[in-house]
């Protein structure tokens, strides 16, 4: 029996329950996550759209994105539609890991696309633009969030929807690796466990089906890192022709950036990634002496402390020179 205990602090208590009463009162429904979707939005639109239709909602998830092939077996991902702008109007919009509207990539407008938005993250910089905002920093992932909502909503929990949840805290987690995890965090997965979720496959989808393009691609990758004189800061990045040579795709370069993080000596990875618009999208990874969320932040991005990113313009030299270096002085200051 599968038993919820949420403990959280009034005022987001306050907004759960606004939360729930407004999707109990309406009908239609628009789920969408991040530009470049990763394995915590889609698990959420997974696990929630799944929830909502066993409830007579009608759900629609549109992303600015493809869904990447690595996350193909969340249940329900074939009905997940990738366009921008999306022209209609929904009575609830919810936006998972979206701290910010220009996150969506134009797929919610203001006013306009809904007339009640749920804005449900976990992220510390969020602009609270929702009529409802669930934000949540102690929260490992948006995952845990979406499953507290499931768990009280009207509808019965089963392993489909437990799939999507796994994924979404397994892969914001890092694999449970992250100082984000909390007894919160495995009390919620052996949940999901005692639902039948089997975690030997789970796995093996999530980590072990590497494409061979995108193998070819990390070694090239990987044939050009860099570190700094004291070998604190590693940076290493993939380009447009890189891709091309690999006959690889921009969204198969998940992960990448923790073999340079695994480095030993190395506090902060930073991974540079020419985009086909000719931007520059830049993640981050820290050790945790280094807050990564609010370096990115500066430079127009976010996330967590330890993950977080920022999408820059200019060319990659430029890109690459302006930001090492104040990651440097920032580091330096932190001494």
């Amino acid at each position: 029996m599968v038993e919820q205990k949420l403990e959280k602090d009034p005022a987001y208590l306050q907004e759960f329950e606004r939360a729930l009463d407004i999707i109990d009162r309406n009908q239609t429904f628009l789920l969408t996550t991040h530009l470049n979707p990763d394995g915590d939005g889609l698990g959420c639109e997974s696990a929630l759209s799944l929830a909502l239709t066993c409830m007579g909602k009608t759900v629609t998830v549109v992303n600015a994105h493809p869904v990447p092939e690595i996350y193909h077996f969340l249940p329900n991902h074939e009905s997940f539609l990738a366009e921008t702008p999306h022209a209609k109007t929904y009575d609830v919009a919810i936006m998972l890991e979206c701290p910010d509207i220009q996150r969506t990539g134009g797929i919610l407008q203001i006013p306009g696309t809904a007339q009640e938005i749920i804005n449900l993250d976990h992220h510390v910089f969020n602009t609270r633009y929702g009529t409802v905002n669930m934000i949540d920093p102690t929260a490992a992932a948006a995952g845990e969030q979406v499953w507290d909502l499931l768990m009280a909503l009207d509808c019965p929990v089963d392993k489909r929807m437990a799939i999507g949840i796994y994924t979404a805290i397994a892969t914001d987690t890092g694999h449970f690796k992250y100082a984000s995890v909390t007894p919160r965090t495995h009390r919620v997965v052996a949940q999901l466990l005692e639902l039948g979720l089997e975690v030997g496959y789970m796995n093996e989808q999530i980590y072990e089906r590497v494409p061979k393009e995108a193998l070819t691609l990390l070694g090239l990758a990987l044939e050009n890192v860099q570190f700094n004189a004291a070998g604190t800061v590693g940076w290493f990045s993939v380009t447009q022709a890189m891709l091309k040579q690999a006959g690889a795709r921009e969204n198969q370069t998940e992960n990448f950036i923790n073999y340079v993080r695994s480095v030993d000596g190395v506090q902060v990875a930073v991974f540079f990634q020419e985009t086909r618009e000719g931007k520059i999208k830049v993640s981050f990874r820290s050790r945790g002496r280094v807050d990564v969320s609010a370096f990115a932040y500066s430079f127009g991005g976010g996330g967590h402390q330890r993950a977080a990113g920022a999408t820059l313009t200019g060319s990659l030299a430029e890109v690459q020179a302006k930001l090492l270096a104040a990651l440097e002085t920032s580091m330096a200051l932190k001494v």
